[in-house]
């Protein structure tokens, strides 16, 4: 039944589309709508392969609909298969012709093939309509002129019809990877700040192993501490090795990430809005993201400056979220002599005087989940500031007002992140 779905589909427009239709006739035709809506829908639901059975079923159809309301009309039942079996063979060859002109040609032909094909087809089965009617070849030659305008204006209205269908699956499907390639971006800049720190976390490693080891050295006569010392030794020395391949394989993965050249700075704000308004819709906050980019410029470190940004933004919604969900955020940029200042400003509560001092210190954080009990892990400002003043060569400061607001201000140097145009 599923495989007849859009079949029954299309057959039920043109019964009822079939209904609409000019006030002249020739012979007796109806020169309705349906004629147009039969071919844009073969090719936009993919069934131009199938357009025979399609055919079949839509002319079944009509004269089903058109004979019952004759019926209903008081008209006799020879006379309704009389005035509607014509009709009926008209999609019945509509279809078989398109079908035979479709092979080969895949089940989404082109705009201009099913047009020309249209146009073939609505003549050809308007003749053996007219013939079925009249039971004989038209004698004037006007209604062949006729029937030939009328094939084309339908088959120029139908061509136009699919294309602007074509254009709007096109919109949409650069809007559907447009949004993968943004989530594919995110996704990118989140392993890369993650992978930075199991980086700096490796040094840490080495330093325990050292210690271990050395400690190992120094218990020389205290046999059972040394086995143990030594063992520790060899644990961390293991614990790094896998953090080495883990790291190893993302770099792997992301390497294809690291050739694709530069990007715009108002690119990857638009990004970062979409990201986040996203975010405060899913939350059901009512926050205002004002964002603001007075000099653009390209630059290759798009995942650091992108993760800075990303986690700074984060974080004034989740301060304005605690002070009641209510408020603005204000991103800007601007070139500041030979540095880009970045500044992200809410009206949220603001930071105490008593924690002001530890946000960029690593594992700190007031964020905790009453539900789970859980804490968060404390290293989105630490990790910022590394990334700014690591990767980026800048500083970062901040500015608070409890209850009233804070501005956190980035300011890297122009000749770090620009680069040439590609």
């Amino acid at each position: 039944m599923r495989g007849l779905r859009h079949p029954l589909l299309i057959g039920a427009a043109v019964v009822i589309s079939s209904e609409f239709y000019l006030g002249f006739s020739i012979a007796d035709f109806r020169f309705s709508a349906a004629a147009v809506l039969f071919p844009v829908l073969l090719s936009a639901f993919g069934e131009v392969r199938d357009a025979c059975r399609t055919g079949t079923l839509t002319a079944s159809m009509v004269f089903a609909a058109r004979f019952l309301m004759d019926l209903a009309g008081g008209v006799s039942p020879v006379e309704a298969v009389s005035q509607n079996l014509p009709g009926a063979f008209f999609y019945l060859f509509y279809g078989l012709l398109f079908g035979l002109m479709a092979r080969g040609r895949g089940y989404f032909p082109t705009t201009v093939w099913a047009g020309i094909s249209a146009f073939f087809c609505d003549f050809l089965s308007n003749l053996l309509e007219s013939i079925l009617r009249i039971r004989d070849f038209p004698a004037d030659r006007e209604i062949y002129s006729a029937l030939m305008l009328v094939a084309l204006i339908r088959a120029f209205t139908a061509s136009l019809l699919l294309g602007l269908i074509r254009r709007h699956q096109l919109l949409l499907t650069r809007e559907e990877h447009e949004r993968r390639y943004q989530r594919l971006f995110l996704m990118t800049t989140a392993l890369k700040n993650e992978l930075y720190f199991m980086q700096k976390n490796t040094e840490e490693i080495e330093g325990i192993m050292s210690n271990a080891y050395r400690l190992y050295e120094r218990l020389e006569h205290e046999s059972d501490n040394r086995t143990l010392a030594l063992a520790i030794a060899r644990d961390v020395h293991e614990v790094k090795k896998d953090y080495i391949r883990i790291m190893q394989g993302m770099k792997e993965e992301l390497a294809a990430a690291e050739q694709q050249g530069t990007m715009r700075f108002q690119d990857l704000l638009r990004m970062l809005k979409s990201y986040c308004q996203h975010q405060i819709e899913q939350k059901g906050l009512r926050i205002t993201l004002d964002f603001g980019c007075g000099h653009d410029f390209c630059t290759r470190d798009h995942y650091a400056l992108m993760s800075v940004l990303k986690n700074l933004v984060v974080n004034a919604v989740e301060a304005v979220e605690s002070g009641g969900g209510q408020g603005t955020i204000l991103i800007r940029e601007e070139k500041d002599g030979s540095s880009y200042r970045f500044t992200v400003e809410d009206d949220g509560p603001g930071i105490s005087a008593r924690h002001l001092d530890y946000i960029f210190t690593m594992g700190f954080s007031t964020k905790f989940d009453e539900k789970t009990g859980s804490i968060a892990r404390g290293v989105g400002l630490p990790g910022v500031k590394m990334t700014v003043e690591e990767q980026l060569g800048g500083t970062i400061g901040v500015e608070t007002r409890p209850g009233l607001c804070t501005r956190f201000t980035v300011l890297i140097p122009a000749a770090r992140l620009e680069e040439a145009n590609e």
